[in-house]
């Protein structure tokens, strides 16, 4: 079942442990861990899940590249992979510019050219590299001083939604993440960029292209699609996401300029989750409906969810990543019957 659980932050430590424990012995193939400004830190809780599990694959979902000097996370990498025994898998992104820069006070630079480079860094150090000079990171005598177990080479996806950051991915990293509210058009379309880029690079085609996928099992589905109105209309509010989520997953964008109205984008606060919490949620409510819910996540009974993860991986998408939203996280891995 080549299928993913993922587990967000907000949780205690604890729980996320309990949680990957039952993921395993239910047949999920890998469990992915958020990494989010202010939330509990995933490094520990991935390392101590690595030590208590045996098979299951574990992968950061992500680790921001502006907060984590190449050098680090690469000794993160290597650290992870021993303490799986190679079941890691590096996710790696970008993150929001207000969190970046407003919040944590960090240059966010130009985001393409500072990935690239960023990569580029990581996989040297990676290979036992001990040198590097770019425009953004010089490293000299960056070598590490224990020997990484062997076959060492974690996977390193890369977080992409548009055509330029998901040809990245596909140039030079092991494939791609892609973001919550993706719907099956717009995951088709961002699989293709992803294989052509590889096929372009000529790489072997052994691309990984996992999606976030937010996913509420209930048999109450009037009531759960309503409790997504608000998460769903937030995420596509968002400057920039909206246009790329909505018009490549064959949705109407003519919603977003009520929708950014709604929650607030024209006053300006750094950190995101204020807009959540301040719009005005009976016009969210009024402007996005069932079939965009439905569209944009997995939401339903049961058998009904099952249906629509496949359709995500005929879409292309070779690690479907079930993040529950709406519901406990236990209806969410109940959907392992049914997706064996």
């Amino acid at each position: 079942m080549r299928v993913g659980l993922g587990l967000q932050t907000g949780l205690p430590a604890r729980e996320l442990i309990s949680h990957t424990l039952k993921a395993e012995d239910k047949g999920f193939n890998s469990v992915w861990v958020s990494e989010d400004p202010f939330f509990r830190d995933a490094l520990p809780i991935l390392g101590s899940i690595a030590y208590n599990t045996n098979k299951i694959r574990l992968a950061s979902c992500i680790v921001n590249v502006y907060t984590k000097n190449p050098v680090y996370m690469a000794m993160f990498a290597l650290t992870m992979s021993e303490l799986s025994e190679n079941r890691f898998v590096l996710g790696i992104g970008r993150g929001l510019r207000s969190v970046i820069e407003g919040q944590l006070g960090i240059e966010y630079h130009k985001p393409l050219e500072y990935v690239r480079e960023y990569l580029v860094a990581l996989k040297s150090l990676l290979r036992g590299e001990s040198s590097f000079s770019g425009r953004y990171f010089k490293l000299r005598d960056a070598r590490f001083f224990f020997k990484p177990p062997d076959g060492a080479h974690p996977r390193i996806l890369l977080a992409a939604m548009g055509p330029r950051m998901l040809k990245l991915a596909g140039e030079l990293a092991d494939g791609a993440i892609l973001n919550s509210c993706t719907s099956t058009k717009y995951a088709e379309w961002a699989v293709g960029v992803v294989r052509e880029s590889v096929k372009n690079a000529g790489k072997e085609d052994d691309v990984e292209v996992a999606c976030s996928i937010w996913t509420c099992v209930s048999d109450d589905v009037d009531n759960a699609l309503k409790t997504l109105k608000l998460p769903v209309g937030f995420l596509t509010s968002i400057p920039g996401f909206g246009e790329l989520l909505l018009q490549h997953g064959g949705l109407s964008i003519n919603i977003l300029e009520e929708l950014r109205s709604a929650y607030r984008w024209s006053e300006p606060h750094n950190d995101p989750f204020w807009h959540l919490e301040n719009a005005d949620k009976d016009k969210v409510m009024e402007l996005i409906d069932d079939k965009m819910v439905d569209a944009l996540t997995v939401c339903g009974d049961a058998e009904y969810c099952a249906r629509r993860v496949r359709e995500y991986m005929r879409a292309g998408i070779t690690t479907p990543i079930l993040f529950p939203i709406g519901c406990s996280v236990d209806a969410v891995m109940g959907l392992a019957e049914w997706l064996r």
